[in-house]
């Protein structure tokens, strides 16, 4: 009989490590584990299931993480983390497979692998494959907005949500005025930017769902060799299907927005999914593009997953909702 892979969850109090403890238990080709609930901090417990399990998820705050990754060094265990501790770290691999068919191999074959951040995944996803494509340059000065449910702050804000009757609470919240959002690194450093990207995050009234928007001027791109003329939608619809056509979590919405009369593009289109969906609108002189996902998903647990199934060889939709 086929010994399943065993895997356990550090930090599966918190939102995605109760999101991923719920969707884990259901499946039937994985051995899940569990740490007695007055043991789930205690290092000594950890480096004991770490010997005895094959991976390992990490659903803590930056600074619990790096002391568990530092425990468990000598352990030959598989370790996905879904903390912003290691995203930038070049011993950790980006667990983005659809940047590339590399990257998707490298995610198989990985012993560490940094799960992305939920704004992150929906900035990358619109602006790696136009500057793989040639037609972004990476000093292009770039502002990207991005809508979130709040379940995207946590548990605290959650509980603010489910509790306050204050009319800031009904009201959009933009954040992250700084512009020291901690997604922007690992943006960069993936995209290989210049400059870091305005970035206007904004929390709503929503448990989940999330859309990101990035706007280009046409005529601040560049034109790669094979694209004749001046880049117009067409150019950026048939980018985006070249890069997604064998994706099987992102996926290019064929409606081009501003023809489809009225129409109004909710940021929790994809709630529930695991899937991403790219939308095109504006026209010849200005493009919009349009990231929609459940944070909670593709922005969180499904990645997680999603990289999961790749480190133990399935497919790596199998549990997910698309």
């Amino acid at each position: 009989m086929k010994t399943l892979p065993k895997v356990f969850i550090v930090g599966e109090s918190g939102t995605t490590g109760l999101r991923l403890q719920d969707r884990l238990s259901e499946r039937k080709d994985i051995e899940l584990l569990h740490l007695p609930e007055d043991k789930r901090k205690d290092i000594q417990t950890i480096q004991a299931f770490a010997k005895k399990a094959d991976l390992m998820f990490l659903c803590l705050p930056d600074a619990a993480s790096k002391e568990v990754v530092e425990a468990v060094k000598d352990i030959p265990i598989r370790i996905l983390d879904t903390s912003t501790a290691h995203r930038t770290d070049d011993d950790w691999v980006y667990g983005f497979p659809e940047l590339s068919k590399d990257q998707k191999e490298a995610i198989s074959k990985a012993q560490k692998v940094a799960v992305p951040g939920c704004h992150a995944s929906g900035v990358i996803s619109i602006l790696y494959p136009l500057i793989h494509a040639g037609i972004l340059p990476i000093n292009y000065p770039l502002h990207c907005f991005s809508l979130t449910g709040y379940s995207g702050g946590g548990k605290k804000m959650i509980a603010q949500y489910n509790e306050e009757e204050g009319a800031d609470f009904k009201a959009p919240r933009q954040y992250g005025l700084s512009q020291n959002h901690k997604h922007l690194p690992e943006i960069m450093k993936v995209c290989h930017l210049c400059e870091a990207p305005l970035f206007s995050p904004v929390v709503d009234d929503f448990f989940e769902g999330m859309e990101v928007t990035i706007g280009f001027h046409t005529h601040f791109l560049q034109l790669p060799c094979g694209l004749p003329g001046d880049i117009d939608t067409d150019d950026f619809h048939m980018i985006f299907k070249k890069h997604y056509e064998n994706s099987k979590l992102i996926h290019l919405s064929p409606l081009s927005l501003e023809e489809t009369n009225g129409l109004f593009l909710s940021a929790n289109e994809n709630a529930g999914k695991d899937s991403l969906t790219i939308h095109i609108a504006g026209n010849d002189d200005r493009v919009l593009v349009i990231s929609t996902f459940d944070n909670l998903g593709k922005g969180a647990s499904g990645a997680a997953i999603e990289c999961m199934n790749l480190m133990l060889g399935m497919p790596e939709e199998t549990g997910l909702v698309i």
